[in-house]
């Protein structure tokens, strides 16, 4: 009878102990070798060493009965046919639905290329291999945070992390628009923008086990250039909060909205100047990215022993496809296209990154140039409880569609990241379009597409939270 009794007491517990929430870590290397292509700029860059290593980094998160992946990839991006064999296969080995599977790319540029499909040429096949064995890591990974998790309250911090990223649009004195004119360029007019500063620090305190840490900030991963691989400065925002933290504590990060941001100031103070020096001469390829990195880490560090806890909650998660219209070539970009072919590049009134990104083979220009008029993207959406939630877009969203997003947001604290889940390139806010430039005649999607990812993001948010 004793034995019967303890029975049904310890089936009662069970719930209660499932119930409890619970968040787990995992960090994998995935650094290539050499010999792989870096994509990211417009010339070939073939990787030949390593600075520092590559990394996929998962928390798991649980409510006792639905459990969620938050992925943290050292990549520039990762394309719709990485994720058509990512999902399932993550899902098939955690029971993870795609819904509560959010897999961002921190949007390094000295990682590695990525390619899969079926009509891959031979010489190609090391790049489908170490793409292919990205998404093994992703669901090792997984495997490995679920297996980590201890019982975990949230706490949140916010600050800002000043003097760090900077708007690289410019209207220019004779009225055009130009991305990344030269820090001391003496035609510069005017910023187009202003950056968002704010930083984020989600802190999960766990119950015999270290820390846990996702930092949010964002600004252009693009502070290294040459041909080693490096997480660039995301990898020493992780390193340096870890190590000055210290116990085990464990950090991931998530970068924000960043399609118009980086690290280049305008008229830089001499320190700075001795930086870019050292980077460019090789003395120190990393000194950019050390002191951005640091800087991100320090503002995270100010604010972790303040955090305010919040209540955990159900976890749950909105993963849904959204038409966006095509920013198909206007009759005068065809013939600009035309115009280069044909070996009259001259008599085309673009220069530099602007002619490069209209007229590459893989260009937008020339891909659309038949249609179709609208293409589905993934916007991605996760809550924990009734204060936290992330929402993650499929590209690069100009700052203005972070900062909606998060105000107009039914959640007191959002984290925005980019390149979560797809990758479409640059979604420039409406005007930023009308204003043109290089991100805009990059730009897959034409106006008002800036304005209906934020209505469609913060429509599952409110779903989410049950306000629909």
């Amino acid at each position: 009878m004793k034995k019967l009794v303890g029975i049904a007491l310890a089936s009662l517990a069970a719930p209660l102990l499932r119930a409890e929430f619970s968040a787990g870590f995992a960090r994998l290397d995935i650094t290539p070798p050499p010999g792989l292509p870096m994509p990211g700029y417009f010339s070939k860059r073939i990787g030949d060493g390593v600075l520092d290593p590559l990394c996929v980094e998962c928390v798991a998160v649980s409510d006792g009965t639905n459990d969620a992946l938050i992925y943290s990839v050292d990549d520039l991006q990762l394309p719709g046919p990485f994720f058509e064999k990512a999902f399932p296969a993550i899902t098939a080995a955690t029971g993870v639905p795609r819904d509560r599977i959010y897999v961002h790319s921190t949007h390094t540029h000295t990682g590695v290329s990525s390619m899969l499909g079926e009509k891959v040429a031979p010489e190609n096949q090391p790049i489908v291999a170490h793409t292919e064995l990205r998404i093994t890591k992703l669901v090792d990974a997984g495997r490995a945070a679920l297996s980590n998790r201890a019982p975990a309250t949230i706490a949140i911090g916010q600050t800002e992390c000043k003097g760090i990223s900077f708007i690289r649009r410019y209207r220019m004195k004779d009225g055009s628009v130009r991305t990344n004119p030269g820090q001391t360029n003496p035609d510069v007019a005017a910023a187009l923008g202003t950056p968002d500063e704010s930083l984020r620090v989600v802190r999960f305190k766990r119950k015999g086990a270290p820390d846990i840490a996702i930092v949010n900030f964002g600004t252009h991963p693009d502070s290294i250039g040459g041909t080693k691989y490096s997480a660039d400065w995301p990898g020493v925002v992780r390193q340096t909060f870890e190590n000055a933290i210290g116990g085990g504590v464990k950090c991931l990060f998530l970068n924000g909205a960043q399609g118009d941001v980086n690290h280049s100031m305008r008229f830089p103070p001499p320190a700075r100047l001795a930086l870019r020096a050292a980077r460019q001469d090789g003395t120190n390829p990393k000194a950019i990215a050390t002191f951005i990195g640091r800087a991100v880490a320090g503002a995270a560090i100010s604010v972790w022993d303040i955090c305010e806890d919040v209540p955990s909650g159900p976890v749950r998660g909105l993963v849904k496809a959204h038409p966006l219209p095509t920013n198909r070539p206007t009759a005068e970009e065809t013939k600009w296209i035309e115009l280069y072919d044909a070996g009259r590049e001259s008599e085309i009134p673009l220069k530099g990154m602007e002619l490069k990104t209209l007229t590459g083979q893989w260009s937008r220009a020339r891909r659309l140039k038949n249609g179709p008029d609208h293409r589905d993207i993934l916007i991605s959406t996760l809550a924990i409880g009734d204060a936290l939630a992330f929402a993650g877009v499929p590209g690069e969203p100009y700052v203005d569609i972070g900062r909606a997003i998060k105000t107009q947001s039914p959640f007191a604290t959002t984290i925005i990241s980019c390149l979560t889940n797809g990758s479409h390139g640059y979604f420039p806010s409406t005007q930023a379009h009308q204003e043109g430039g290089y991100e805009g005649l990059s730009a897959w999607f034409a106006a008002p597409a800036g304005d209906m990812i934020v209505a469609a993001s913060v429509t599952q948010l409110k779903e989410l939270q049950g306000k629909d």
